[in-house]
């Protein structure tokens, strides 16, 4: 068995590609233990040649899967379903890692151990780069409140992930949250998580990327948050009520409407999504100006304890 498996969907990404494959073969990890899965989803463009390209130099390590487009979330599903590996990474093909990578993750994982291990990892901007660090989590409570909720930065054991039954939804933006917290309620101890506190994974901020170009499915996150919370009553997640609460609140007041709402054109359509958002919360969280978490000091959690319905309009000048 490979100690690794790394799961990488393939969809139009040609000019970055490259640089993505390159920096996946030249790991400092013995090649026998690891394989690259590349899924091509239908690609259009030079991708599909290139990755054979690749294939034809390392038929070792890499393996080519073609299918019908499908998304990102269907191409991670069917590279995990075909994957070998003791752990499973999914990385997305416009972004790249460092040499090390995973020898340094693998080293955290305890033997073999631990049910995941996630690393820091770089924004990175046309202009500039920003880190995004953490040296650890002191619970689970601290998990959900604090905890990237990405995919590309974690490295899970795949036949826990397999016994889980959880998979990204298909057809959905913000199929990362949906998996993050599902996979939460598996876990047992903070003590199952290892975080690498190096920055393994330069991460591309495209305006081109699906999240930068679907502005029609920013509604997507209310169905992703209907999914978790239906999920959470039927796993006896109740005991982080007041995480989920806050979690999804702090998101959808700030990084939905602030980030992805207010730069949209369509005014009607802001007034709309604006509506939307605090009709689910009031909806699915009608006492959250009540939680705990808002007590802390910052200025998120100050503005959380400011933002009314009508302020929201003014900041995005509907």
């Amino acid at each position: 068995m490979k100690k690794i498996s790394i799961v990488v969907p393939v969809y139009n990404v040609a000019e970055f590609l490259p640089a993505c494959l390159d920096s996946l073969v030249q790991q400092t990890f013995r090649l026998q233990d690891y394989e690259v899965i590349l899924v091509n989803d239908g690609s259009t463009d030079n991708s599909a040649q290139i990755c054979q390209d690749y294939v034809k130099r390392y038929p070792a390590l890499l393996q080519l899967l073609t299918k019908e487009n499908g998304g990102l979330s269907d191409a991670r599903n069917y590279g995990l379903a075909r994957c070998q590996g003791q752990y499973v990474l999914f990385i997305d093909s416009d972004d790249y890692v460092e040499r090390k990578m995973l020898e340094r993750m693998y080293d955290l994982t305890n033997q073999g151990t631990k049910r995941l291990v996630e690393c820091n990892f770089v924004w990175e901007y046309a202009d500039h780069q920003r880190l995004d660090q953490r040296s650890g989590y002191s619970s689970l409570q601290d998990y959900l409140v604090n905890g990237r909720v990405v995919a590309w930065n974690k490295m899970y054991q795949r036949e826990w992930l397999l016994q889980t039954k959880v998979e990204f939804p298909k057809g959905k933006l913000y199929e990362d949250q949906n998996f993050f917290f599902k996979l939460v309620l598996f876990l047992k101890d903070i003590n199952e998580i290892a975080v690498d506190t190096q920055a393994e994974v330069h991460y591309r901020q495209r305006s081109d990327s699906i999240s930068y170009a679907q502005a029609s499915k920013i509604s997507d996150i209310f169905w992703i948050y209907q999914d978790i919370i239906d999920y959470y009553q039927q796993h006896d997640g109740e005991r982080y009520y007041s995480e989920i609460q806050y979690r999804f609140c702090r998101n959808l007041l700030g990084n939905v409407l602030l980030r992805k709402v207010r730069p949209l054109s369509d005014r009607q359509q802001k007034k709309m999504l604006v509506a939307q958002v605090w009709q689910k919360i009031d909806q699915w969280f009608p006492d959250w100006k009540k939680n705990h978490y808002l007590r802390q000091p910052g200025k998120v959690n100050w503005y959380l304890r400011l933002v009314r319905p009508r302020l929201t309009q003014i900041l995005l000048a509907i």
